[in-house]
């Protein structure tokens, strides 16, 4: 038995009256042992003008004395354990824990203002981003404030007028003896409401794990309860991520035989999450026995028992594996909770027949915020250029007659998905419930206890016909419409449950989706069963896309129609006399580029310049960006814009270079009124309209956009005592900077962004360039991109389309033939360059 215990603490007053408790603890169970404080300082203690997220986190309260603790120079350590980190260095754990003291945290004014009656705009201080939130829900009006510092430090704050009101921990406050301060007031806040941090009120005493003669005087001082208590709410913790970085709140309680537990989780700092949960102990531990085998996923090994790690040769007693069942058992409710508060949503989105420019835009906006975007062949690829950049994608659909997933697997992966706590977009070609099978995914997140919300989309079944000249109802033809599904699922046990007599009798249009394969039997069962041969049909195949064709005929002569035109799926089948009025109604595919689908391989920003034009006239224009921009924070821009009194030009070489700069300034709270005295020169249209929406309009752009034209045209005029600051991308060519340096002028040069190859798209671009008619580049970048995530270059259908002669000489080095190089190298110039090409192909 150890004749001296030495024990570090912090040193604040709070601190050492904690360390007090357990040290009054000790004598009381060992008289006869001397015990020593070590007051040690923390990183904590010491930074007290930032919140505790902006430096480290709960670690910050403790590394130093678990330092201490390693070395030897203290025996053990005394913590809130609220202030504990997740995970111990090796070779620590919890030696003990003490029983709760009050677990609430409580309102403290001067005034004796309750929190719900403050006036708006009363200051409120907290550094506890959980804390902050809770206020918020109780008074939205007030201003929230940070408050750091010791009990004592914040309480003077208090009194010296900083703030109205103020958070503390009741069980500080009650162990400073300052709940009847005088000229202090405290409403203690229900903590079902104001729920608590993980460990709040409850004392923990970390130790070496293999100091076997100090786990036995700790096994003297430590409560059981508190252990379950306490290991409930870590695992809690430990299962969402959390730390003291994290916006949670866990509170569980052990009464009338059961442990309960209410959480809150913030995952976004925005939306809070809660839930309560309950088990019965005599019964969880009944059905953990007949299981024989601990509980699964509990994965709080280190944490089960305090003096398990010092217990190899001892016999585990009836007493023991009682109590550890129990934290077992309390810890697996911890996770449950977690479980519970960390799950995602799935959102089944319908994007639409084809068109991405028809997506709705709740679908769009759901788009843009998913983790994860689970997608099949019938949507648009365009809509995966909205994703953002750290989303992942996951192809779920099915190609010709190949299931890429089935779809029991795929609802699987949506639950998977959510209970990994990740926002999951289903994206589904027309709408999810319009046999688009999200009635089966919905049932399954149902069933699995996965929330979930549907965003209809535009279905194909009018919004194709009406691409293609046919309006499925008509005062003069059809007064309503019919969507048959062209297959019948499995619940039909083989027989057709179609009515084709009902069906034949209609007045209305009948429109068949899928199904093009079945139609020599829909022809034939509308006929045998009444409708006239001479009926009008029309089979569209992909429509709204820029691979829409139609086929018209009768019922008695459509089956060769379709045949003969080659029409193949995915394809609708209408069937009335809505679609004679297609010659006269038809408007779509009559432009210059109509028929034509171009893929859009660069940056967002290029794509975002590309792709409308294109549109304009009438092309397809997938929106598929290879390569995304990575801003680099170099330290060379921050001296240059404080030097920036020095330059005379500064010289912008893209688009993506002037929003860089932009962001910079804007974070280094830089005025723009500092670049009064500076000439903006520019290379390309789009370069020219980034720097017009910050206000600037350039002082020269050269009349052909490269390097090279700028180096050429530019340097001549810029005097020898000028200097120049030279931004542009990583990967540039060195064309500029040598043109200035062989003139003589001073210049820096400095990379603001530099590309990164978009590798979750390799999969849908090797999809798409079987069915692209033209490939356009418009940068090095994007040829190297699309040559190495490409896994078979001759199954490339369309022709190769370079934005200017470096690209072109790019491409030709990867093994590519470029058909045209634009003459004027821009977004337009590339277009015009494409209808010339679609206009000899004409000619042809």
């Amino acid at each position: 038995m150890k004749n001296i215990i030495k024990i570090g603490t912090r040193k604040s007053k709070l601190a050492l009256i904690q360390t007090d408790i357990v040290k009054d603890k000790i004598k009381k169970a060992f008289p006869e042992i001397e015990v020593e404080i070590v007051k040690i300082d923390t990183k904590g203690d010491q930074i007290l003008d930032k919140s505790l997220t902006s430096f480290g986190g709960k670690g910050v309260f403790t590394a130093e004395l678990e330092a201490e603790l390693l070395s030897g120079a203290v025996d053990i350590a005394v913590h809130s354990a609220k202030d504990m980190p997740m995970d111990f260095p090796e070779g620590l754990g919890i030696g003990a824990v003490l029983d709760r003291a009050d677990v609430r945290d409580t309102f403290v004014t001067t005034t004796g203002k309750k929190l719900e009656e403050l006036e708006p705009g009363s200051i409120v201080g907290t550094s506890s981003l959980r804390r902050e939130l809770l206020i918020k829900e109780i008074n939205p009006y007030v201003t929230i404030k940070l408050l750091r510092g010791n009990v004592q430090t914040r309480l003077s704050k208090l009194r010296d007028g900083q703030y109205d009101g103020i958070i503390l921990a009741a069980a500080g406050i009650e162990r400073l003896g300052y709940e009847k301060e005088e000229g202090l007031h405290y409403q203690y806040l229900d903590p079902d409401v104001f729920l608590p941090a993980a460990g709040q009120g409850i004392l923990a005493v970390e130790s070496r794990v293999e100091d076997a003669e100090m786990a036995e005087i700790l096994a003297a001082i430590h409560s059981e309860k508190a252990e379950c208590l306490l290991m409930a709410e870590r695992a809690f913790l430990k299962t969402i991520g959390g730390s003291c970085n994290a916006p949670a709140a866990a509170l569980c309680r052990e009464e009338n035989g059961e442990f309960s537990m209410r959480a809150m989780y913030v995952k976004d700092g925005i939306h809070s999450r809660k839930t309560y949960m309950t088990v019965n102990i005599e019964d969880a531990i009944a059905e953990k026995d007949a299981d024989s085998k601990p509980i699964a996923g509990t994965a709080v090994a280190a944490a089960v028992s305090v003096e398990e790690a010092v217990k190899t040769d001892k016999e585990i007693t009836e007493k023991d594996t009682a109590r550890k069942s129990k934290v077992e058992i309390a810890a697996e409710l911890g996770i449950s909770v977690a479980h519970e508060v960390n799950k995602g949503m799935v959102y089944l989105v319908g994007a639409g027949p084809g068109d991405e420019d028809l997506m709705t835009r709740k679908g769009l906006k759901l788009l843009r915020e998913a983790d994860v975007v689970v997608y099949d062949n019938l949507a648009s690829s365009s809509l995966l250029n909205e994703v953002r950049d750290d989303a992942e994608l996951i192809y779920a659909g099915k190609r010709s007659s190949n299931h890429h997933l089935k779809q029991y697997e795929t609802n699987e992966l949506l639950v998977k998905l959510a209970l990994e706590g990740k926002n999951v977009v289903r994206l589904k070609g027309g709408d999810p419930y319009i046999f688009g099978r999200g009635g089966e995914e919905g049932q399954e997140l149902r069933e699995a206890g996965v929330d979930f919300e549907v965003v209809p989309g535009i279905s194909s079944s009018y919004s194709v016909p009406a691409y293609c000249g046919i309006p499925v109802t008509h005062r003069d033809f059809a007064s309503s419409f019919h969507v048959i599904t062209g297959h019948e699922g499995n619940h039909k046990n083989g027989v057709s449950v179609l009515n084709y007599e009902t069906l034949a009798k209609e007045e209305g249009t009948l429109i068949f989706l899928m199904g093009l394969k079945n139609l020599p039997n829909i022809v034939a069962s509308l006929i045998e069963n009444g409708k006239d041969p001479a009926t009008p049909v029309g089979v569209l195949q992909e429509g709204t896309t820029a691979r829409q064709r139609v086929a018209t005929g009768t019922l008695a002569d459509i089956v060769e129609v379709v045949k003969r035109e080659g029409i193949k799926t995915p394809a609708i089948t209408v069937v009335g006399d809505v679609v004679s009025l297609r010659q006269v109604l038809d408007w779509y595919g009559h432009k210059p580029l109509s028929g034509k689908s171009v893929l859009v391989t660069g940056t967002t920003s290029m794509v975002d310049r590309l792709s409308p034009i294109l549109k304009e006239e009438g092309a397809e224009a997938i929106s598929f960006s290879l390569i995304r921009t990575e801003r680099m924070k170099l330290p060379e821009l921050d001296v240059a814009l404080k030097e920036i009194d020095k330059y005379n030009w500064i010289v912008f070489t893209s688009a993506n270079g002037v929003e860089c700069f932009f962001e910079e300034m804007q974070e280094i709270r830089k005025d723009i009124r500092d670049l009064a005295h500076v000439r903006f020169a520019v290379i390309g249209d789009g370069t020219k309209k980034a720097l017009e929406e910050h206000g600037i309009f350039c002082d020269f752009i050269p009349t052909a956009y490269s390097s090279k034209d700028m180096a050429e045209a530019m340097v001549p005029h810029i005097g020898k005592d000028e200097s120049v600051l030279l931004l542009r991308a990583e990967e540039a060519n060195r064309v500029l900077p040598d043109a200035l340096e062989e003139a003589g002028i001073s210049h820096t040069c400095i990379s603001l962004y530099h590309t990164v190859t978009d590798e979750r798209k390799a999969d849908e671009l090797n999809r798409l360039i079987k069915m692209a008619d033209y490939v356009t580049f418009a940068s090095s970048s994007a040829v190297r991109a699309f040559v190495s995530m490409v896994d078979n270059l001759d199954e490339v259908k369309g022709k190769y389309i370079s934005i200017g002669p470096v690209t072109t000489k790019t491409a030709q080095e990867n093994g590519l033939s470029i058909a045209k190089t634009a003459v004027v190298y821009t977004a337009r110039g590339m277009v015009e360059t494409m209808i010339q090409d679609a206009v000899e192909e004409g000619q042809k």
